[in-house]
């Protein structure tokens, strides 16, 4: 059911505690979004991409590692950052 922390070594330890913390963590699209003090419904106005996208990319339904490269290119313009800032692993 859980790993034995006591009994790991650290490398597995780091390794277990990251898996939580991604978990809780949220998305760089969202915290950028925040951050600017833009809503969702403003980003999409603003963007031209559907509110419903924003939503599902900000709770981690659909992955805006894969989106396309026209929405992602859409929502940094608006946010004022690059499309490496709003991607979860930018350096896949």
């Amino acid at each position: 059911m859980y790993g034995v922390y006591h009994e790991m070594d650290i490398g597995h330890f780091i390794e277990d505690m990251n898996k939580y913390h991604a978990v809780e963590r949220e998305t760089r699209l969202k915290t950028i979004r925040e951050n600017r003090g833009i809503s969702q419904t403003e980003l999409a106005k603003l963007s031209g991409v559907k509110i419903r996208s924003i939503q599902m990319y900000e709770q981690k339904v659909n992955d805006i590692d894969k989106a396309q490269a026209g929405t992602v290119y859409k929502l940094s313009r608006v946010l004022g950052c690059t499309i490496e800032d709003l991607l979860e692993s930018p350096e896949n």
